[in-house]
């Protein structure tokens, strides 16, 4: 009870602090675009006629480490279009060209350490959604979506060209985004826009339009003047072939194959798409990055494969970050124990119907052992209320890990107000949920509850989530049931205006979990001081936490040590320290110590990063754990090494080698990559794995061979 006193006293006092008064967004920013009969040629350079013909914007402001104030480099950007094409041109002036920093060649990779441009489209004009394009001084793209004013889901790409130039003055890009790889509505002339630039050496970002720092969708402008544009019938066919061979080391056979495969796009309206995939292969997917289990839940690994990436943000579903998702696209096309299970075929429909967004997934699952082939379904649909509001709902049939039948629907509602009545931004999330299981006859409900006040002083948050004994989405992801979670957080951050330091925060949060009858299962409070955030994007943070834990059945960490039934009371103190990304050599340290369920552990963490240059990156990093418990003791090494050579921004091979003390593994993932272009690609892949004997030798138990071969005609 005094611990919930504390944590409820300490956050009322943080709250005191109003944020700034209400300041009206005022008329949104325009301008007008014309269409050209001479486009472009996309090079860089922006010497052609059709630029000096075209009119610019340049009223650039800060968003960081200013608000408002005026940039210390000036950004000048046009925009024109055809019948297939909207291209954007922007010359990135520069007090000091020779410090402009551009050292990432792989495309579709983060620009942390690089200066960079972007351009956002809300071609719906909706204030909602956007299309995020980003590139830097190389010419290397990203993309990305952006839903609701509140998500960024990176792993959304597209097909579009860009490339930049240097020059005297700074540095300057050419894009051009087909009209083919957006889905817009043909009747409005309007759409929303965005300018971004960072400069990362004085970690100064500038927008054209933005509000309280704040850049999603509800603050950009608008561009006038888009019509009579075309899509073509709208038709992407990708036609892949994979060959494979694979060797078992331990049994001393192979096998080889060779797979074709197919992925067909057909835009049925500029705003709504259908993807078919045949017989589809994902041995070529980004490999995961190995975890270790702390305690008796089950991991979350992110989704890494192209077909279910595209368009994934359309199913998800009330917010809701790991526990009591109702549909986890890794649940297909993978066992329990994470091996590849085959998948005949699938299609997906995705986009917007006026208000209506909508999204249905049907994969055909091939047999697996004793589990039968599955029919696998997924539907996913939200209606625009309010400005900036929406309700929705999701359906999901089918069980691709048993024989048993499995179903869940559910609603979710959305409430976002940008500009509320002391000019700060109101989120509210409300969302319930109901499985049917053969199997099961118990409570099968879930449900939860989330209002937040995300701003850049004062972010306060607090929800309530609720998991049925029974709830079980086989399609989804839960891997704690049986609980009332509850939870309650604030940030305070202040911004120096002169001085080492960009921002200083102040956290506090708290989480209360009980079982249905409202009996302590986990309680937590943790409290962060001070981080520190400097001008160079270095940061220092420590916090501590009190933990409280009462487990009902005993469990092993690391199949090895036993933790009793019991109640276990203890604290933790963790420091982190980090460097900026510009920097040549990036360096994060990591301490944190204390009790663990009756004894101590103690955590170290170093990651060490080098940027050579723009064709070579080298990262190392290692994790111990030193568990020490009265069952016994463990220390588990997490060790990984990374390396990145570009040869230019189309030939790129990186390496991955991890190594798993407590799993007894070591792991080599070798991808050599060849993109000519966005929508053609060569990937040649190596995985070589081994096992660790009790003298920790090794021992090589597989190695795959893939290549995979895939070109995209556009119709």
């Amino acid at each position: 009870m005094k611990l919930r006193l504390l944590c409820v006293t300490a956050l009322l006092l943080f709250a005191t602090e109003a944020v700034a008064a209400y300041a009206a967004n005022g008329a949104r920013k325009s301008f007008e675009i014309f269409r050209t009969d001479s486009p472009p040629v996309i090079d860089g350079k922006l010497d052609d006629a059709v630029w000096r013909a075209t009119e610019y914007v340049d009223d650039f402001h800060q968003t960081s480490p200013g608000d408002g104030t005026a940039p210390t480099e000036r950004t000048v950007v046009r925009v024109t279009y055809d019948d297939e094409f909207l291209y954007i041109a922007a010359n990135m002036l520069d007090s000091e060209p020779q410090a402009i920093q551009a050292k990432q060649m792989i495309q579709g990779q983060l620009f942390r350490s690089d200066d960079r441009f972007w351009v956002t489209l809300d071609s719906f004009n909706n204030k909602r959604n956007d299309y995020f394009f980003q590139v830097n001084a190389n010419g290397v793209r990203r993309d990305a979506l952006r839903e609701n004013n509140a998500r960024f889901i990176d792993e959304w790409a597209t097909i579009w060209q860009a490339e930049s130039q240097m020059h005297a003055d700074g540095w300057s890009t050419e894009i051009a985004i087909p009209f083919k790889s957006i889905s817009f509505a043909p009747q409005s002339d309007t759409w929303g826009i965005n300018f971004g630039r960072g400069v990362v050496r004085k970690q100064e970002y500038t927008i054209w339009s933005s509000y309280q720092r704040e850049w999603w969708p509800a603050y950009g402008g608008e561009v006038q003047g888009i019509a009579e544009i075309e899509q073509g019938l709208g038709l992407d066919i990708v036609p892949s072939v994979n060959l494979t061979q694979q060797r078992n080391l331990v049994l001393n056979d192979s096998d080889s194959d060779v797979e074709p495969s197919l992925d067909v796009r057909y835009r049925i309206t500029p705003s709504l798409s259908a993807t078919l995939t045949l017989n589809t292969d994902f041995s070529t997917a980004e490999i995961d990055e190995q975890q270790v289990a702390l305690d008796r839940f089950s991991l979350f690994f992110p989704e890494k494969r192209d077909f279910f990436l595209q368009d994934a943000g359309i199913f998800e579903f009330g917010n809701i970050d790991t526990n009591g998702r109702p549909f986890f696209s890794r649940r297909i096309g993978l066992s329990d124990d994470g091996e590849p299970v085959g998948i005949d075929g699938g299609i997906k429909l995705t986009g917007r119907v006026g208000d209506f967004n909508v999204g249905a997934l049907a994969i055909r699952q091939e047999e697996d052992g004793d589990i039968s082939a599955k029919d696998l379904f997924v539907a996913r649909g939200s209606y625009n209320v309010l400005d900036e509001s929406a309700v929705g709902f999701i359906m999901t049939h089918g069980d691709p890990t048993s024989n048993e039948s499995n179903s869940v629907a559910g609603v979710d509602f959305l409430y976002r107000n940008s500009e509320g009545p002391f000019g700060e931004i109101l989120t509210g999330r409300f969302w319930a949920q109901q499985s049917r299981s053969s199997d099961l006859d118990g409570d099968e409900q879930a449900f939860g509850v989330n209002v937040e006040i995300p701003s850049d002083k004062l972010l306060a948050y607090v929800d309530l989530q609720q998991i049925g004994e029974d709830f079980r989405p086989a399609l989804g992801f839960v891997n704690r049931a049986g609980i009332r979670r509850y939870g309650v957080g604030t940030r305070y951050r202040t911004r120096p205006e002169t001085g080492f330091w960009r921002a200083i925060n102040h956290k506090i949060d708290y989480v209360l979990v009980t079982d249905m009858d409202n009996s302590l299962l986990t309680e937590w409070l943790e409290i962060e001081p001070i981080g520190l955030y400097s001008n160079e994007d270095d940061y220092l943070f420590v916090n501590w936490s009190r933990n409280k834990e009462v487990v009902r059945e005993e469990f092993e960490l690391f199949d090895r040590l036993n933790v009793p039934a019991g109640e276990y009371e203890f604290d933790r103190y963790r420091a982190e320290l980090g460097t900026g990304w510009q920097r040549p050599v990036r360096l994060v340290l990591a301490v944190e110590d204390g009790g663990f369920f009756g004894g101590d552990r103690l955590m170290k963490h170093v990651e060490v990063q080098w940027r050579q240059s723009a064709h070579f990156f080298v990262a190392a990093g290692f994790t111990e754990n030193d568990v020490d418990l009265p069952s016994g003791s463990f220390t588990s090494h997490l060790a990984s090494l990374r390396s990145d050579v570009a040869f230019n921004s189309r030939w790129s091979w990186s390496n991955v080698l991890q190594y798993d003390n407590t799993a007894e593994l070591v792991g080599i993932n070798s991808r050599l990559r060849f993109i000519p272009e966005a929508g053609k690609e060569v990937v040649l892949v190596l995985n070589h794995g081994a096992d660790l004997d009790s003298a920790n030798r090794l021992s090589s138990t597989q190695s795959d061979i893939n290549l995979k071969v895939s070109y995209t005609f556009r119709y």
